[in-house]
């Protein structure tokens, strides 16, 4: 009795390719981060053991590590600060939320600060990421 060997075609299935698709795809999902609206910007928010999550609209002004300012995806200089709150107009809303870069300088802040005060926004709040 002669021994003949089974004819393999030397295909691939489909299936377990698309099972292997499918879990790396839901690896990378789990495994990133989302950061939303700081990662458009690079910005890297400080760390912080306390706070609470404010609810609510706000508008969103983000000051980058160079110091640059950007509101609606729009940059601005320190010293264009009229043209922004200009940009953002009257609102009944004064509510504003400052995603300052942890490397941002100090004294850019408190002048957007004191700017945001003399326009009379009240309520001034900062992002910060959670410490773990």
């Amino acid at each position: 009795m002669k021994y003949k060997p089974k004819n393999r075609d030397g295909s691939l299935g489909l299936a377990p390719m698309i099972d292997i698709v499918f879990l790396l795809l839901i690896f990378f999902l789990v495994s990133s981060t989302l950061q939303g609206e700081e990662a458009i910007y690079n910005i890297t928010v400080p760390d912080s053991s306390i706070g609470q999550t404010a609810d609510g609209e706000q508008i969103n002004i983000f000051l980058s590590e160079d110091n640059k300012i950007y509101y609606q995806e729009v940059e601005y200089n320190p010293g264009q600060l009229e043209l922004l709150f200009r940009d953002i107009g009257e609102r009944e809303d004064k509510s504003v939320k400052i995603y300052a870069d942890r490397k941002t300088d100090f004294e850019n802040l408190v002048a957007l600060i004191e700017e945001l005060k003399q326009n009379n926004f009240e309520q001034i709040s900062f992002s910060l990421r959670e410490r773990r």
